[in-house]
C-alpha cells in the first residue's frame, strides 16, 4: 500500500523539482527561561518559544528574466505552543519578480511599517517579551502586535478568531485588530529593487471587508490597511521613513462609531562605527506619531471602551479613584436628597424634560450612590460637604423652606453659597474643590448629551534609542530605551491629555556568540506604566490589562538560526 502512494507522490513531485532553479529550507529557533514579576499581580517562570518558525521556499525561471517565488513559512512551537498554529502562518507569498522592476506578491506578511524598520532598531529580534513592539506602534490596550489568526489555539476562549482571552499569544479579532505592528493576511504587496541605496515597499489589503455595515448602523465602511517603507543605506548608514494608515480598521472591528481612521509614521536611523579588530558600537534611534480618529461616535465613554480604555468620566478623561472622587460623590448624594425627583427608583439620573419638579440644570447628571458607612453624606457629616464648610446642606436651601419655595431656587441658592465659599480670599481647597464638583457635574452631564455624535481623535507620540556594542571577541552587549507620551485626546466634550497614560521601557542583553553561530543569552526586561498607562512586554503582552503595573523580566536564553 504504500509503494504505489511513494510513487505517485514522486511523479507529482517531478516537475516542480525539474523547474525549480533554487529551494532553500529554513529557520530559527529563539528560546527562554524567563522569571517574570508584575508588580501588584503575580510572580512565575515560564519556558518562552518567541517566534520559533520553519519556512520553505522555492523559486523558478518563468522566462524574460522573471521569476515565480513561492514561501511558506508558519510557527514551530516546542511547548505549550504547540498545535493549532497551522501552515504558512508566517510571512508567505506567491510573487513575481524581475531584476530591474523588483517584486509584486499575494501574501501574508508583516507590512512594512515595522518590517521596514524592526531589524536595523531593534538588537533582540524583534521576537519577544524585549522587543521594541513593548511600547513602539502601539498605544497600549487592545493595539498590540496583530498576527493574523490565532498564535495559541489553547489559548483562545472556543477555538481561534474567537478574540483575546488572557493567555501570551492570542490576538485575534475585535479589539485586538487595531495596533500597528501587524502580520497581516490578505494583503498584495510590492518591492522596489536597490535603486542607489534606495529601497521602496507598499502594500494594502484585499477589500474582504467592503460594504460593512457600520457598527453604529449609519451606512457602509469600506476597511483597508495601506503600509509604506523607503529606506537608503550608504556604508555605515541606514536610515528609513515608514507609513501606515488603517481607513475604517477600528470601526469594522470595535464598532461605536460610524467610520474611523488612524495613521501613522516613523522616521528611523542606525550608525555602525568600525573601531578596527572586531570592536564595533552600532546606534539607532526611532521616533513615531499615532493618530486615531473615531467618527459619529456612540459616545465618547462607550467608544474608548471598546477601543480599550475603560475608567473614563463622562468627558472622556481618565478617572482615578480618589478622596477628591469621594467627595464629589457625596455632592451628588447630597444634592440626591435636595431633589429625589431627579434620579429615578434605579438611581440612575433623569434624562428629558423636567416633570416632576426636577430643576432642568440636574438632568443627566451622574448616578446617585447611596451613602455607606464609610461615605456618609448628611449635613453633619464632617467631610467638605458640611454646612459651614462649603458644602452643600439640606439646611441650606431646600424644597419647603419657607422662604425659598422653588426648588430651582433653592439649587441657585445651594449653588450661590458655594460660590461665594469658594471665592472667598480665605478658601480653603476643600471648598473650592466642592464648588468645582458641582459645576464639573452639570458639565460633564451637557457634554454627556453631547457625546453621541461627537468626533474623537487620539494622538500619541513615542520615541526610541538602541544600541549593540561589540567587543571583538565571541560577547557583545546590546541595549534598548523607550518612551511612549501621555495620549491627548480631541473632542467637543473633551480635551487635553489623558493623564499619568505615559510608559517607559528598557531592556539590556549579554549575548555570547558559540563557533557556529549559536547564540545565548542573559537579559533583563522592564515596562514601567504610568497609573493609567496599559503597556505590556514586546509580542507576548505580558502584564497587559493591569494599568500602572510594572513588569520586571529576567531571562537565560539561546538562538539558533538554520539555512
Amino acid at each position: 500500500m504504500k509503494k504505489p502512494f511513494l510513487i505517485a507522490l514522486a511523479l507529482a513531485a517531478a516537475p516542480f523539482a525539474a523547474q525549480a532553479e533554487t529551494w532553500n529550507i529554513y529557520g530559527w529557533q529563539n528560546h527562554s527561561w524567563e522569571f517574570v514579576d508584575i508588580d501588584g499581580g503575580r510572580s512565575f517562570d515560564r519556558i518562552q518559544s518567541n517566534a520559533g518558525n520553519i519556512g520553505f521556499t522555492a523559486s523558478m525561471d518563468a522566462g524574460n528574466g522573471i521569476s515565480v517565488n513561492v514561501r511558506c513559512e508558519q510557527f514551530t512551537y516546542f511547548n505549550h505552543f504547540a498545535g493549532g498554529t497551522g501552515w504558512c502562518n508566517r510571512n508567505s507569498k506567491i510573487g513575481l519578480s524581475h531584476a530591474d522592476m523588483g517584486e509584486i506578491m499575494f501574501a501574508t506578511w508583516l507590512l512594512p511599517y515595522n518590517e521596514g524598520v524592526a531589524q536595523w532598531v531593534d538588537p533582540f529580534y524583534d521576537a519577544g517579551a524585549d522587543s521594541h513592539t513593548s511600547i513602539m506602534g502601539s498605544v497600549g490596550a487592545n493595539t498590540i502586535f496583530y498576527n493574523t489568526g490565532d498564535f495559541d489555539f489553547q489559548a483562545s476562549a472556543s477555538g481561534p478568531g474567537t478574540g483575546f482571552s488572557g493567555a501570551e499569544f492570542n490576538y485575534a479579532g475585535a479589539g485586538y485588530d487595531t495596533g500597528f505592528n501587524r502580520r497581516q493576511e490578505n494583503i498584495i504587496q510590492y518591492w522596489s529593487p536597490n535603486w542607489n541605496g534606495f529601497v521602496f515597499r507598499f502594500a494594502w489589503t484585499a477589500g474582504n471587508r467592503d460594504e460593512t455595515a457600520a457598527p453604529n448602523g449609519s451606512g457602509e465602511i469600506d476597511p483597508i490597511i495601506r503600509s509604506s517603507s523607503l529606506a537608503y543605506t550608504n556604508g555605515p548608514f541606514w536610515g528609513a521613513v515608514t507609513w501606515q494608515d488603517h481607513e475604517d480598521w477600528t470601526a469594522a472591528s470595535v464598532g461605536q462609531m460610524a467610520s474611523s481612521d488612524a495613521e501613522s509614521i516613523r522616521v528611523a536611523a542606525r550608525y555602525i562605527h568600525d573601531m578596527g579588530d572586531g570592536v564595533s558600537v552600532q546606534i539607532s534611534a526611532m521616533w513615531e506619531d499615532l493618530e486615531y480618529e473615531f467618527n459619529n461616535v456612540t459616545s465618547v465613554t462607550a467608544a474608548m471602551g471598546a477601543f480599550g480604555f475603560g475608567g473614563f468620566d463622562g468627558s472622556g478623561n481618565m478617572a482615578a479613584p480618589s478622596d477628591d472622587a469621594i467627595k464629589g460623590q457625596k455632592t451628588i448624594n447630597l444634592l440626591r436628597e435636595l431633589f429625589p425627583s431627579c434620579w429615578g427608583d434605579d438611581n440612575t439620573a433623569v434624562t428629558g424634560d423636567d416633570n416632576n419638579g426636577c430643576p432642568a440644570a440636574l438632568t443627566s447628571l451622574p448616578a446617585y450612590v447611596p451613602p455607606t458607612e464609610d461615605n456618609p453624606a448628611t449635613p453633619d457629616d464632617e467631610s467638605e460637604d458640611a454646612p459651614g464648610n462649603g458644602g452643600l446642606s439640606i439646611n441650606d436651601a431646600t424644597p419647603d423652606d419657607t422662604s425659598d419655595t422653588n426648588p430651582a431656587d433653592a439649587l441657585m441658592a445651594a449653588v450661590m453659597n458655594l460660590q461665594t465659599e469658594a471665592m472667598a480670599d480665605d478658601a480653603t481647597d476643600n471648598e473650592k474643590h466642592q464648588y468645582e464638583t458641582l459645576v464639573n457635574a452639570a458639565t460633564a452631564a451637557a457634554r454627556a448629551e453631547q457625546g453621541a455624535g461627537d468626533n474623537v481623535k487620539v494622538e500619541r507620540d513615542a520615541w526610541m534609542v538602541s544600541g549593540k556594542i561589540k567587543f571583538g571577541g565571541p560577547v557583545d552587549l546590546r541595549f534598548s530605551y523607550m518612551d511612549a507620551d501621555d495620549l491627548e485626546v480631541s473632542c467637543s466634550a473633551c480635551s487635553g491629555d489623558w493623564n499619568e497614560t505615559a510608559a517607559d521601557a528598557w531592556n539590556v542583553g549579554l549575548f555570547y556568540t558559540m563557533p557556529g553561530g549559536t547564540e545565548l543569552r542573559l537579559t533583563y526586561s522592564e515596562v514601567d506604566n504610568d497609573d493609567n498607562g496599559s503597556y505590556g512586554q514586546g509580542i507576548s503582552g505580558t502584564g497587559l490589562g493591569s494599568p500602572g503595573a510594572e513588569i520586571e523580566m529576567f531571562a537565560v536564553g539561546i538562538v539558533h538560526w538554520f539555512d
